[in-house]
């Protein structure tokens, strides 16, 4: 089946009763695609096993993927070729595939989450207890280090122009989540220097799923060293 075909919109050359039938068919047709194209590999969506078609973009570290209907979604992480994707748009719906971009997760992004309560145990794997025979519980840190990708140019329009940031600020791209150093003027370490988070734009996040930017700005000191 030529490549052209599942690149095309049915509404073109479709109408009435016609496109009915290939919205019906269209799923079956992308699953025949999924199986003979070369473009098809065996990937991990947050995890999940799932086949897609990924084309290469004119960006290096950016692809485009096709997945069957309902398999992705805009913060997803895509495990592909031994590296970690994260899906940084919203995924659109052509009734045949869904389809987005995805950019390589070039580093981590430390999260500090709510402190964790856990059972103290001896070195057997015994509860130790207190003078009174009770469990001791104790309150400690809990944290992850998440996927991210890290950029120091931006796209504004739609031929993929660049603009690039100045000298000492980044831009963070990273699934959406809730932690507690993810707040205006936190300080995280990024790539041996210390950065403050400037601004955090939600605007690609919907119900609590998606895609915010932070804006990171390396950290000065008063003798004008970082």
């Amino acid at each position: 089946m030529p490549k052209e075909w599942y690149l095309s919109d049915s509404d073109k050359y479709l109408s009435g009763y016609e496109n009915e039938e290939f919205t019906l068919n269209a799923t079956s047709a992308f699953d025949e695609i999924l199986l003979n194209s070369p473009e098809s590999y065996d990937v991990l969506i947050n995890d999940v096993p799932s086949k897609a078609i990924i084309q290469t973009k004119s960006s290096d570290i950016a692809r485009k993927i096709l997945t069957r209907i309902g398999d992705i979604s805009c913060g997803d992480i895509v495990d592909y070729k031994k590296n970690k994707w994260l899906a940084v748009d919203f995924a659109d719906d052509n009734r045949m595939y869904e389809s987005t971009i995805i950019k390589l997760c070039n580093t981590t992004f430390h999260l500090e989450l709510d402190k964790t309560t856990v059972l103290l145990k001896d070195e057997n794997g015994n509860p130790i207890l207190d003078n009174h025979g009770r469990p001791i519980y104790e309150e400690v840190p809990n944290t992850k280090d998440v996927p991210c990708v890290v950029e120091t140019k931006y796209y504004f329009n739609n031929r993929n122009e660049q603009i690039t940031l100045p000298e000492d600020r980044v831009m963070i791209s990273i699934q959406y989540q809730e932690a507690n150093n993810l707040k205006e003027n936190a300080e995280f370490n990024l790539y041996n220097s210390r950065f403050s988070i400037k601004f955090i734009d939600y605007t690609k996040v919907v119900n609590d799923k998606g895609v915010m930017i932070i804006t990171g700005e390396r950290v000065m000191k008063k003798d004008g060293n970082v």
